[in-house]
Parts: structure tokens; sequence; C-alpha cells
């Protein structure tokens, strides 16, 4: 609240003078208001309510490029929230700092010996105590809008770290229930958050028993108003049953969100499957029909060659060697088409493979930049994108004249990008999409696709004159059924 926001009306000021009030009298009621309404600091001064102040209270952690792109939707969106409120407020500066906090924890869990001082600096300059900070931090940071673009794993994750981070819970575990079974621990966080007391304590919440109380407590993840899962933390003291609810109640949409994911996954995983069906009998039948007529023919042309005299040979081994490269083009396409042989060999090396085939075949310069951890992708995930490496290779083989490509491939916890940028020629990309579509040539259409089946994005920039480039996001995400059996496997 600033202190324009609190100066009376006219029609109230001009009471005060005609009842005799003076100019000191007026001055000293207005100082007086704003005081009583203004953000104290605990040091006594005036707290400096404004999202640059905000920003300073991170210091050093504020500017983790890593975190750039979300800490920057944060300030956007607590600009709007700002010019919608008419002015700064203390509701929207921890709005700004809850959506900082959360940002910044997707890409590094925080400690307790950054987070004690940051408490303290938000506290001086939103004027609240640093208990009501962690309190109000905790609660945005558990729904905070950026875990929702997320994979469900990475977002729970996250909300049981912050929920260590800011709260009298030191040790947290989320344990998925399992008919007749004893529940499994899907993520934990602590050294002691998997023993056996944290796990009889999520079967109790489980089969809706109330655990005895302790320093060991849990809540029910529901949904439908069933327990789904339990989340089990072991506190400093007990006064944390409503923090606890707070967490599980903000644990289940994200929950909700993997039961649609699987869903839509599932439809996926028919689809991609009849693909690579037909892509896998296509290359069958060049092993067993193509390769083996170019094989005769290596082997007629190779008698023939030993039969001609001698000034006839040089123009049968120009013929020789382009049955060969015939052969190896065809094997090349056959083995590119089998998805079996592609999923045995890590992404970064299948796409290196295709670089160097490129570079090979046509003399151009390929960079490739390969970045982060792929192993957590699924097979669809994994075959999507090479199908568009693959595709995005053969047109700028067949139709960039391109001298130069760039393929930049990046894991982060929340996607995969690739970027496949040419210098070539270019095109105007609505018409050449929808004429190769007509045409049956459904390369790149069909690589868009097969994104969009992952729940990704696909994009194609281009002009006449160029560059080109390819882009395309998928989403990491793996079902927390799958995961938790993984962690089942791993414990025996």
């Amino acid at each position: 609240m600033t202190a324009d926001s609190l100066l009376p009306s006219t029609a109230h000021a001009s009471r005060g003078r005609a009842g005799g009030w003076g100019d000191a009298h007026l001055s000293a009621d207005l100082t007086a208001e704003v005081r009583l309404h203004a953000p104290v600091a605990r040091s006594g001064r005036p707290a400096r309510c404004d999202l640059g102040s905000v920003e300073r209270a991170f210091g050093r952690h504020f500017f983790d490029q890593r975190a750039r792109s979300g800490v920057e939707a944060a300030r956007t969106r607590a600009d709007r929230l700002r010019d919608a409120a008419g002015g700064m407020t203390e509701s929207i500066g921890m709005t700004f700092a809850s959506d900082v906090f959360a940002s910044l924890a997707v890409e590094r869990p925080w400690r307790s010996h950054d987070v004690r001082p940051l408490l303290g600096n938000i506290g001086d300059t939103l004027g609240l105590a640093p208990e009501q900070v962690s309190m109000q931090l905790l609660i945005g940071c558990l729904r905070a809008p950026q875990l929702f673009e997320l994979p469900p794993l990475t977002a729970l994750e996250i909300q049981l770290s912050v929920l260590v981070a800011l709260s009298p819970a030191v040790e947290a575990s989320l344990w998925l229930g399992q008919p007749d079974k004893a529940p499994i621990c899907l993520l934990a966080q602590g050294e002691t958050a998997t023993t056996r007391r944290f796990r009889t304590v999520a079967r109790e919440i489980l089969e809706g028993r109330q655990p005895e109380r302790g320093l060991i407590i849990g809540a029910a993840v529901r949904r439908w108003q069933r327990p789904w899962a339990a989340l089990v933390i072991r506190v400093r003291s007990r006064d944390v049953e409503a923090l606890l609810e707070e967490a599980a109640s903000a644990i289940s949409p994200v929950a909700e969100r993997d039961f649609l994911l699987e869903r839509t996954a599932e439809r996926e995983r028919l689809l991609v499957s009849a693909g690579e069906r037909r892509l896998s009998r296509l290359g069958f039948d060049l092993h067993d029909g193509a390769l083996q007529h170019v094989a005769t023919l290596g082997a007629d042309v190779h008698r023939v060659r030993t039969e001609l005299p001698a000034h006839l040979k040089p123009t049968l081994d120009s013929l020789a060697e382009g049955v060969s490269e015939l052969d190896r083009v065809l094997r090349e396409l056959a083995h590119s088409l089998e998805p079996a042989s592609l999923l045995r060999r890590p992404l970064a090396g299948v796409v290196e493979a295709e670089a160097a085939s490129l570079r090979e075949r046509t003399g151009i310069d390929v960079r490739t930049r390969v970045l982060g951890d792929f192993s957590a992708m699924t097979a669809s995930q994994k075959i999507a994108v090479i199908r568009v490496v693959q595709e995005a290779c053969a047109n700028v083989r067949e139709h960039s004249g391109a001298a130069s490509v760039e393929i930049v491939l990046t894991a982060s916890r929340s996607c995969v990008d690739l970027q496949i940028t040419d210098d070539g020629d270019g095109f105007e990309v609505a018409r050449t999409l929808q004429d190769a579509a007509q045409r049956g040539r459904l390369g790149l259409v069909g690589g868009s696709e097969r994104v969009r089946l992952l729940g990704g994005t696909f994009d194609v920039r281009s002009r006449v004159g160029g560059p080109t480039t390819v882009s395309v996001i998928v989403p990491r995400w793996q079902p927390l059924a799958a995961v938790g059996e993984s962690s089942l496997q791993l414990a025996y």
C-alpha cells in the first residue's frame, strides 16, 4: 500500500479544513495513517514493498541463468497482478517470491543454509516475520503454476524438496499403494525417509487407519476421495498437521495430471506402434527384396568384368562402384527403419551417426551438440526424436542446397529440445508442407504428428533464401506407476 492510496478524498479534505483543521494537523494525520498501514520490517523501518526489492532479497540466487525463463515469467505475472490491483501489495510480493523460489527449485534443491537468510531478507522487504514468510512461500510453491509444466515426477520431487526446506519437516517420502502388497516408495527426501517406520505409517494411511502420533506422521494423497498415495514426514515438532494436509492436497492435482498423461500416452503408444510396424516391415522388404536384387546385380557386373577386354573394364569399374554405393545406402536405410536397433543405441550416438552419414554423403559441414541425460526417455519419445532427425537430414540432403547444418539436442529436467538449422535455400513453410502432404510425402508432417501425440511442440521456421530451423520440444514423462515399480525392483 502506498501513501497515495491512503490520501483522503477531496470531499473529506474539504470538511477537515472547514472544521478548523490546520495544514499541520492534516499533515500529521496523513503521516500517522501512512505509518499505520505501511508494512514495517523487523528493524522497525518501513519495508520496501516493490518487485525490485524482492528480487534483491534473493541475492545471487536470483541470477541463476538456468532458471532465467521461469524467473522472467514470474516477473511478468507479478507485473500483471500489480497493474490489475492498481499498485504493489504484500500479497503480490509474496506471490512473486513464491514463483521465483519455485523456479529456482526446478534447477537445484534449496539448502537450509540458503533458505534461512532468504526468509529474513524477504521478511525485511515485506514487513513479515520469517515464520510467516516460510509458510506463505511453502503454500505458494506447492501450488506454483510452473510445476504443472513439468513432468509429474519432477513436480513431485520439487514439492517434497520445498516441503523439507520450508517447513519443520526434516525428511519426507511419498508412497504408492499396491493391492494386497506393501506400499512402494516413489520419492524420498532424506537418508532415513524409506525406513520400516515410514513404510508402516504409509501402509496405515493407505488402509484408512490413523497412525499413532509421533515424530513420523503422514497424510493421504487422495484421488476421487480415496487414498492413492501417502505423504510421510519426520518432524521436529508435532504442530504441522495443517501444513502436511496442505502439501498432500497440493500433490493431488499433480497425480491427476499423471493419470491423464498416462491415458493419452496409451493411445499414442498404439498409434506409434502401428507406424513403427509399417516402417519395420518396409525395412524387412528392403533387406529381402531390393538388397538381394542389388547383390545379384553386383555379382553379374563382377562376372561380366572378368570376361571383357581390358579397355572396357574401367567403364564397368565405375558401374560396380555405383552398385556398391547403392547397396550401402539401402542397407543404411533398412537399418534405420528398424526401431529395435535404434532403441538399443544411446540417443546421442544415433544423432551423431545420422550427422556423420549426411556429412559423408554430401560433403556438408554438419556440427552436432548434445547436452544432458537422455536415459529417462521412453521408447516412443526416443523414436520420435530420431525420426525427426532422419527426416530433417533427408530434406537437407535432397532439397536445401545447404553448406552447413547444426544439430543441437538438449535434455533438461522438464523436456528434450531439438534444434536443426541449415543455411540452405529455404522455402515458404505453409505452402511447401501442404504440397508435400497432398503428394503423400509425409516426412516432417509425420514427425509433427508423432511429437504432437507425445504432448510436445513441432515447429518449422524458414523463408526463401534461408535459413531453415526445425524445432522440437518433447516433455519428459514416465508414468508414476512405472517409476514405482522400478524403485521396488531396485529395493530387492
